[in-house]
């Protein structure tokens, strides 16, 4: 026991780190724990202050980056807007074009359909005068053929006037599909 001096050490108070005596293990528990946490905090901190301060390195970077390049940037956008533009306005003309186009298409195919109907309305009307031609020669026809016959009633035949008849019709008809196959093609 020569070595131990003071043979009850908790009644001894201990001293803390700040120079002042301790009076209970609560407090020096309590005291390690909030140690234990500023440590935790520094070392929290001191992370986080680095990761900042990277942060702000790279923001840096970035905001030397964007300079270097705002100014081609901003050339290439003004570059990029003027095609834009002109390609639209060359969209517009061409949409104009087509439209224009169109008209003149729908103009045309009414056009073709009038000419149309005024050929065949001509057609009609050439058919009926040939036809009105046609009867108009077949009855003078007949009526040369009467008086023909009334200046020599004995060379009449019963089958020779049924026959010129139907000649003459077969002549008219051809003459008359002659001229509307001229004038009307199919």
């Amino acid at each position: 026991m020569a070595g131990n001096v003071n043979p009850r050490p908790s009644l001894q108070a201990e001293i803390g780190p700040d120079g002042l005596p301790r009076e209970a293990s609560v407090i020096a528990y309590t005291e390690k724990i909030i140690e234990e946490e500023q440590l935790q905090l520094r070392k929290y901190i001191q992370e986080n202050y680095s990761k900042i301060r990277d942060v702000e390195r790279e923001l840096a970077n970035l905001s030397m980056e964007m300079k270097l390049t705002a100014g081609p940037k901003k050339a290439a956008l003004e570059h990029m807007r003027k095609k834009i533009e002109m390609s639209t306005e060359r969209l517009r003309v061409v949409k104009l074009k087509e439209e224009q186009a169109r008209k003149a298409l729908e103009a045309a195919s009414q056009a073709i359909k009038d000419e149309e109907t005024i050929k065949q309305k001509l057609c009609e009307d050439l058919n009926n005068l040939v036809q009105e031609s046609s009867n108009t020669q077949f009855s003078r026809l007949e009526e040369l053929k009467r008086r023909l016959e009334a200046l020599n009633p004995s060379r009449s035949s019963t089958s020779l006037p049924s026959v010129s008849s139907s000649l003459l019709r077969v002549f008219v008809m051809e003459s008359e599909n002659h001229v509307h196959m001229l004038v009307c093609p199919p």
